[in-house]
């Protein structure tokens, strides 16, 4: 898979200070390496969104293919100027393909709980549309959705039609943070390393003989982090480049025990976190 890259001649030798506040967002980036691992990052965590989209049918099909190629059309050299619409580009889509997996696992679960009330009164379970096989062992599995178990027929069955902008900034925050929890459960084990930088360790209030890891969440995201110090899970995107950069750069995140909620504790908020408070204080002045 083809990834964006910063090899195009406009990157060199940038006047960050003349340019940087025109063509960048400002509470994203602050210097030319932060805005490259904006993007790289938020592309990764797409394409990775994308991936566990399940088969569509109708409307939706249509509009997970037009994401996928839009997508993919940003592996490529990216031009500094055309970098903060990319970014924020990014950002747009992974709130509506975070909303719209989200809507998809709550249709598969509420399709598996019919089936299984179905079998529980004596009664057959609702047939596939042309004759596909069953996956009624794989449904009793687990409450977790897995896409690719469900063929394009059985996406039909469900109300996965869902257009991205009438979900509430809520929910796109609550799918985030259930993504978000399966990267800290799915951590690679054999990425573990000490965590030795002081302004992380001083972040998550972490004793000074206190063992803490991180770990990578997948193969080839270069920037998100899962951090163990005790019983405490920390999701981040600072700890590749903390020292350089800065820990006011980055996201931390402490998760709540084993759930899906997740408590901001320094560095920038994410996007759909930002969206979600202020829904809430609009809310509450209105």
């Amino acid at each position: 898979m083809a990834k964006p890259n910063f090899l195009d001649r406009s990157w060199q030798e940038i006047d960050w200070e003349t340019w940087g506040s025109q063509f960048s967002i400002v509470d994203r980036a602050s210097s030319v390496r932060e805005l490259q691992n904006g993007i790289g990052t938020r592309y990764m965590e797409v394409q990775d969104l994308l991936s566990q989209l399940p088969p569509h049918a109708g409307r939706a099909h249509a509009l997970v293919a037009a994401w996928r190629a839009e997508v993919n059309g940003y592996g490529r050299a990216i031009v500094f100027s055309e970098s903060a619409r990319i970014l924020r580009r990014l950002d747009e889509l992974h709130g509506q393909v975070t909303a719209q997996l989200q809507a998809a696992r709550q249709a598969a679960k509420a399709a598996r709980k019919a089936r299984q009330r179905a079998l529980l009164a004596g009664a057959p379970a609702p047939a596939r549309a042309g004759g596909a096989a069953t996956h009624r062992s794989s449904d009793a599995d687990t409450d977790d959705f897995e896409g690719m178990r469900h063929s394009a027929a059985t996406a039909r069955q469900r109300r996965d039609d869902v257009n991205p902008g009438q979900q509430t900034a809520a929910m796109r925050w609550a799918a985030v943070q259930a993504a978000m929890a399966r990267e800290c459960e799915n951590r690679l084990a054999d990425t573990a390393r000490p965590v030795t930088a002081r302004q992380f360790r001083d972040a998550v209030d972490a004793p000074a003989d206190a063992v803490v890891e991180q770990f990578q969440a997948t193969r080839d995201n270069a920037m998100v982090r899962i951090v163990v110090a005790g019983r405490a899970q920390f999701w981040t995107t600072g700890l590749p480049n903390l020292e350089n950069l800065g820990i006011a750069r980055f996201s931390i995140y402490r998760r709540d025990g084993s759930t899906r909620r997740f408590e901001y504790v320094a560095g920038v908020r994410r996007p759909e976190d930002v969206a979600a408070q202020r829904e809430i204080e609009e809310r509450r002045s209105g």
